[in-house]
């Protein structure tokens, strides 16, 4: 009966290669959670049942046929979703000769294999039809297509997992520890879990998972720690400034050519002062006879010849008081008249103290 079926349906100009979809609701067998997962030992016993089968039955009533795959199996007694492929040259209408051959299948399975399968659910689709319609994905799983091979598969959504096969569950069901120190796990549609922590008066817990907890006396220690911390930094930070900017100064100023000239003249009046020739009243008793130059020195033609007016009494009683000699005396008498008028030989003298 089947074949005269599918002989009527083949037509004689060959079409193309394709898939077709179909599933079987068996009404008096009982689903459990292990057909979710494939490599349970359940799903593959079901699994190689049905393919012994049906695949003979299908090979012996459809032209072209090579083979034959379990898709899944569904709640809802049990629900068969498979898949055949047809070898070319494949008729046109052969999705109306499978649904024929099928409606058949069920007709004699349940007198010859014990088998309840409800034809009135039977449901061929050719592989133009959507592959998501044959996939078993709960509410918490959305079916996408590989655009590059066209098989479909269930993505579970964000905060819900799949663990060996089976359907999306919710994490927080998954892992119970989710959430720490008794914490609350709930789903955010589209975002996924989180945790919602436990507050009290004045201490609270924090974090992805409620790991941290804190206090009031603990965030004001905090607080103040910062706050020393940033001032100390600052404080340390301007007094390096400080030093710098000190030690940047004293060096310009020691380098100033004014400023070292200012240092240099002190030394020029200590050689003045402590000359032999002028020395201090309570040494030598000569103490008229003592000059300072003024600071700074002014070179002039009126100090010029003030600086030489010595007069022969003067000049005769310092070789007649003196411990040096007349040439040591002469000599150092012509040394501050050079120094008098001579303002070049005046500058050699000071950068030579």
């Amino acid at each position: 009966h089947a074949t005269d079926q599918a002989s009527m349906a083949m037509p004689v100009n060959p079409g193309r290669a394709l898939m077709v979809f179909f599933s079987l609701r068996v009404t008096n067998m009982i689903f459990s959670e292990d057909l979710f997962n494939k490599s349970s030992p359940e799903y593959k016993a079901l699994e190689q049942r049905f393919l012994e089968l049906l695949v003979p039955y299908l090979q012996s009533n459809l032209s072209n046929f090579e083979n034959l795959e379990i898709l899944n199996f569904r709640n809802g007694s049990i629900v068969v979703n498979s898949r055949m492929k047809f070898g070319k040259p494949v008729a046109r209408g052969v999705t109306t000769t499978v649904y024929l051959i099928l409606e058949d299948f069920c007709n004699t399975a349940y007198q010859t294999m014990n088998l309840a399968i409800d034809k009135y659910s039977l449901d061929v689709e050719s592989d133009q039809a959507d592959p998501c319609k044959f996939q078993a994905c709960n509410e918490y799983a959305e079916c996408k297509v590989n655009r590059w091979s066209g098989e479909a598969e269930c993505v579970c959504n964000a905060g819900y997992f799949s663990v060996d096969g089976l359907p999306c569950q919710s994490i927080c069901e998954l892992q119970t520890d989710f959430c720490l120190n008794d914490g609350k796990c709930d789903i955010i549609p589209g975002q996924g879990a989180i945790c919602r922590c436990r507050v009290g008066e004045n201490w609270w817990y924090r974090g992805e998972h409620c790991e941290e907890y804190v206090s009031e006396p603990l965030v004001v220690g905090i607080a103040i720690a910062s706050v020393a911390g940033f001032l100390f930094v600052a404080s340390g930070v301007l007094f390096f400034l400080a030093r710098t900017l000190r030690d940047q100064y004293d060096k310009e100023e020691s380098e100033d050519p004014i400023y070292r000239r200012a240092e240099s003249l002190p030394s020029l009046e200590r050689a003045t002062k402590y000359n032999p020739m002028y020395e201090s009243e309570a040494t030598t008793g000569y103490s008229h006879y003592y000059r300072r130059y003024p600071e700074p020195p002014v070179y002039s033609s009126a100090s010029a010849e003030a600086s030489t007016d010595f007069s022969s009494d003067e000049i005769r009683h310092i070789y007649d008081n003196s411990e040096l000699t007349k040439e040591e005396i002469q000599d150092r008498i012509r040394i501050i008249e050079l120094y008098a008028k001579d303002r070049q030989f005046a500058d050699f003298v000071r950068q030579h103290q």
